[in-house]
């Protein structure tokens, strides 16, 4: 176990070293100007920068922990924002439709005696939650389009587009979280389509998981407080989100004001969610640059703020995860014996 953390390690800093090189290889007129408006940058602004970061990295866990209350699982704190930072920096680091951090959670549950799918169904609330705030949000930066008079036919069809895959998720949860036949059907279903793709077979901890599940999300249909508690997190997550922004412009001294930010921030996190790349990389960058220079920033300038931005926003969070990831591995428990239950295989909403 100890030699192959070792091997994880080496391919882990390789990879980072050779991905660094090559981005300053590539990019150092770019740098040379990013490092000449460094120099102009508030360091209070940038404090406040860090401090939203910060919170954004305790509201994901406070987040997490309503979502596991809400079905019946008591989970502490601390203990959750240590899940959280660990499964937001593995959703950002491998592109898996939320697999990746759902497997954080339910190894996380396994250790505290949850079942499997109470925790996919936490999961499940957490991811809606913020497909209803990331709504909440587009919905902000409409209005503001429409006040200033911008709203133009690209962002009608992206509303409507939005509306409509919204509509469609709301009956498909609605059905499922409200009928256990069809759940459990629909669970059937999935599970023989992945072994028709990927081999494998059933086990008895696969037929008790969709009613586990089911039995989750009936708990939570009877806590309307915890629901609403968990739609308040996903919402301020959005809000930090977009302030990091806001914080980032003004660091960088930008022409761009708090209305501005926001419709960019929204644009910039649904540009990341359509993206087949980890954690938007690229897309995002590029995105947030171009639409800063629209609004009147210098490319120097725009790329300063973006540098700022996704500091605050992503490598904060992702490199407290791996840090806390890593702590987890050096005192981990020794595995579970081979006749140990499985964890069934399932892919939940990625949560934005």
């Amino acid at each position: 176990m100890h030699r192959r953390k070792e091997v994880i390690t080496v391919i882990v800093l390789v990879t980072l070293a050779a991905f660094t090189t090559s981005f300053i290889a590539g990019s150092a007129p770019g740098l040379r100007r990013l490092a000449d408006g460094a120099r102009s940058i508030d360091i209070t602004i940038v404090a406040l920068g860090l401090l939203c970061s910060g919170l954004a990295m305790v509201n994901r866990g406070m987040l997490n922990r309503a979502a596991h209350r809400a079905v019946g699982l008591d989970a502490g704190v601390g203990e959750m924002t240590h899940t959280a930072a660990v499964g937001f920096a593995a959703q950002k680091m491998v592109k898996s439709a939320g697999a990746v951090g759902l497997a954080v959670f339910i190894r996380h549950g396994r250790r505290n005696g949850y079942e499997p799918g109470s925790v996919a169904a936490a999961c499940v609330l957490t991811a809606t939650a913020s497909f209803v705030a990331l709504g909440v949000l587009l919905v902000a930066a409409i209005g503001v389009l429409v006040v200033t008079d911008r709203f133009s036919g690209w962002w009608i069809a992206a509303a409507a587009g939005f509306a409509i895959y919204s509509a469609l998720v709301g009956v498909f949860v609605a059905v499922i979280v409200r009928s256990r036949r069809i759940a459990t059907r629909a669970w059937q279903w999935g599970q023989q389509t992945r072994r028709r793709l990927f081999g494998g077979r059933s086990s008895a901890p696969d037929a008790a998981f969709p009613v586990e599940m089911f039995d989750a999300f009936s708990v939570a249909r009877c806590r309307p407080d915890g629901l609403r508690q968990l739609l308040m997190h996903a919402v301020a997550s959005k809000i930090l989100g977009a302030l990091m922004l806001v914080v980032a412009v003004k660091a960088a001294g930008l022409p761009v004001g708090p209305p501005g930010a926001l419709v960019i921030y929204a644009t910039a996190l649904a540009a990341s969610m359509v993206t087949i790349v980890p954690g938007g990389f690229g897309v995002v960058e590029g995105s947030t640059a171009a639409l800063l220079v629209a609004a009147g920033a210098s490319g120097g300038a725009a790329a300063l703020a973006v540098a700022l931005f996704r500091l605050f926003d992503l490598w904060l969070p992702v490199l407290t995860g791996a840090a806390f990831a890593r702590r987890a591995l050096r005192h981990e428990e020794p595995a579970p014996h081979a006749d140990s239950p499985r964890v069934p295989a399932v892919i939940a909403p990625t949560a934005a």
